[in-house]
């Protein structure tokens, strides 16, 4: 099934929206009061499950289930992917500081690059390598800033994370002609399902186990459905959109909006104050995304003026840029 194309930049705009709505997950995490990680992520996803299944059901009424099986395994395998992204990165920011956290997100778009020309074919400008790089410089900017702050295990979950969440990203692009929305429903339900044995069963990976760990308090619930609600399900729904247009190694360098606002986010709601160089970082990050945005949106319209000029002439058109 074909979706309604829309343009790159609004692309971009959209996938900017998503990672905007991402960067609230560090400054709601810090709102809580007394949980840990498994009971955050078992009432964020049932939120964000609650919450897509309204809107699909809304949206698609009767033809849910069939657009489920259009989108098929990768839907499953996106689900899967961008679900363990966030579960690593929740648990990271127990383990290190927001932006040491954050800062691992850097490596996410040569991971995507090259996963999606591994698998897309989908060729890498080389403005698009210089604006990572730049982008990369700017993560190291933030990240000197906040040295001695972290501990190897919040920065190994973070790198994994990254390297998640570009799975994530190239999938999106690889079944970008079915209804990959559906994506949101399998992460849902397999976080339930992990978060919640965890819960349940004396691991010793909770601090809590039993019934009693589902206790959280009404204060903790409401910024639990805060991430479900706003953080997760619209900045995924928008960032899902937004990918129809851009391509794979892009969609992780605008996602770094998100590390360039969360820490921002952390300082405003528990006075956790980023160092000057997170501000300087910052500015570099999105420097760089900016100018890509405009190279691309730049080539993405004289493309389009070739291609009405050759239809026009009766030739045919072009396939790339």
């Amino acid at each position: 099934m074909t979706q309604r194309h829309i343009s790159y930049f609004a692309g971009v705009l959209l996938v900017a929206a998503g990672a905007a709505c991402w960067s609230l997950g560090g400054a709601l995490v810090r709102l809580t009061d007394g949980i840990d990680v498994w009971q955050i992520i078992f009432y964020r996803s049932l939120t964000v499950l609650v919450c897509m299944g309204l809107w699909l059901g809304f949206r698609f009424r009767g033809t849910l289930v069939r657009r489920m099986a259009e989108a098929g395994v990768n839907a499953v395998i996106a689900g899967i992917a961008v679900g363990t992204a966030g579960l690593t990165f929740v648990a990271s920011l127990f383990y290190t500081t927001v932006a040491e956290a954050i800062f691992m997100v850097g490596v996410g778009p040569f991971l995507s690059a090259l996963l999606g020309y591994w698998i897309l074919r989908e060729r890498i400008p080389p403005v698009t390598w210089i604006a990572m790089t730049v982008a990369l410089a700017g993560m190291a900017v933030i990240f000197y800033g906040n040295r001695g702050g972290g501990a190897v295990t919040g920065t190994l979950l973070a790198l994994y994370s990254a390297f998640c969440f570009s799975c994530y990203a190239v999938l999106l692009r690889w079944g970008q002609r079915t209804e990959m929305s559906v994506a949101l429903i399998w992460n849902a339900i397999y976080l339930i399902l992990v978060s919640g044995l965890v819960l349940l069963l004396p691991t010793g990976l909770s601090s809590a186990s039993g019934l009693s760990a589902f206790a959280i308090g009404w204060w903790n619930a409401g910024a639990v459905f805060l991430m479900g609600a706003v953080q997760l399900t619209l900045g995924l729904m928008l960032f899902t959109i937004g990918s129809r247009s851009v391509p794979a190694a892009q969609l992780t360098l605008i996602a770094l909006v998100e590390p360039v606002l969360s820490p921002l986010w952390a300082w405003f709601v528990s006075s956790e104050l980023p160092p000057v160089w997170t501000f300087i970082g910052g500015a570099v990050i999105v420097g760089a995304i900016a100018i890509q945005a405009l190279f691309s949106a730049t080539r993405e319209d004289r493309h389009a003026r070739r291609q009405t000029e050759r239809q026009r002439r009766g030739e045919p058109a072009l396939d790339h840029p």
